[in-house]
């Protein structure tokens, strides 16, 4: 060949030649590692702690499972905890670009914060990886049902302010000051019960609906029927006007009158903005309440219905007494009888 024809040729040859090398060295180099962080939950408080991860894995999945692993890990610091922890992970896919997780059916049992705190520790992980685009949740191979019974479907990290206990799905805790009826139905017991709740629900309807749902321990009792609901609830000029479903006339509990409706109404009362309250029942406000005791009117706070505490030394009972077991919450520091956690 004509060397001035190769000598023309060879800047072409080797741009190719480049090309080539770079094509073979972007088949080689897996998937994109850049950016990923692991998530961990802040024991102290409602937030999360990132710490920049480089994964073994060249693949899609590898990586996937790789990240889903640090995540069931407990980190060095012991000021951090590790989110998928009660847990287990079923299996893990990729489809598309949305990983699809199905997890044990232990994941409901946490609190409604610590799972919520838990799904945005694992989306923003996951979404870390330039090659995922959002996460789906399976329990038990079923789409997954949010605290408020919805299914979200693909979740990303822009649906979670991640720290920042104000935005946080507006939940919040609130310690309420709830009455339940005696072994005997005839007096007030009175307890506390932290609950996690949405903060766009009013405290009024929250504390019906714990009432309604009764106590938590074996020492207090139900007073309202449990299949009662709350049709509406409005606070005017500290009179609380709440009205229920006609469950409500058919109490199954051995417990009086009073007892049923001063539960609620104390319970009511506790609150600072809460002074009476009106019943009305499927918007009706002559309603009958046991056959022969009458809704009409405003009904105020009464002491006298109350069971005294017993004198110190002697047996406890009421709300709150120590209790082994539960549910999988943590349990409150005992600073004082009656405390519970929900």
């Amino acid at each position: 060949m004509d060397m001035s024809k190769w000598m023309k040729r060879l800047p072409i040859l080797m741009l190719l030649l480049i090309l080539c090398a770079g094509a073979a060295g972007c088949k080689g180099s897996g998937a994109d590692k850049s950016g990923i962080e692991i998530y961990y939950l802040n024991k102290s408080d409602l937030s999360l702690q990132e710490q920049a991860y480089t994964p073994k894995a060249d693949d899609r999945e590898g990586i996937v499972n790789e990240l889903i692993n640090k995540l069931s890990t407990q980190p060095k610091e012991m000021t951090l905890r590790a989110p998928v922890n009660g847990f287990s992970l079923i299996s893990a896919e990729m489809t598309g670009k949305i990983v699809v997780l199905n997890f044990s059916k232990e994941y409901y049992d946490m609190s409604v914060i610590d799972e919520v705190m838990t799904r945005t520790a694992i989306i923003n992980t996951l979404c870390s990886f330039a090659e995922a685009d959002g996460v789906r949740f399976q329990v038990e191979g079923k789409a997954f049902k949010d605290a408020d019974g919805e299914k979200p479907g693909i979740m990303t990290p822009e649906q979670f302010i991640y720290n920042s206990t104000t935005e946080m799905r507006n939940y919040e805790r609130v310690r309420l000051h709830l009455y339940f009826a005696n072994k005997k139905g005839d007096k007030l017991v009175d307890s506390y019960r932290t609950v996690v709740y949405n903060s766009n629900l009013p405290l009024e309807r929250l504390v019906v609906e714990q009432v309604i749902a009764g106590p938590n321990s074996d020492f207090a009792y139900a007073t309202v029927n449990s299949e009662t609901k709350v049709i509406n609830v409005t606070n005017r000029d500290n009179i609380c006007y709440l009205d229920l479903s006609s469950d409500f006339l058919s109490d199954p509990n051995s417990v009086t009158a009073q007892v049923a409706i001063y539960s609620i109404v104390n319970s009511l009362c506790e609150l600072d903005n809460v002074e009476g309250v009106q019943i009305s029942v499927n918007g009706r406000t002559d309603a009958v309440f046991m056959e022969n005791y009458s809704l009409t009117g405003t009904f105020t706070r009464k002491d006298e219905l109350i069971e005294q505490a017993p004198e110190e030394g002697a047996p406890q009972g009421g709300e709150g007494a120590p209790q082994e077991g539960g549910t999988g919450a943590q349990t409150a520091p005992e600073e004082e009888p009656g405390e519970e956690t929900e």
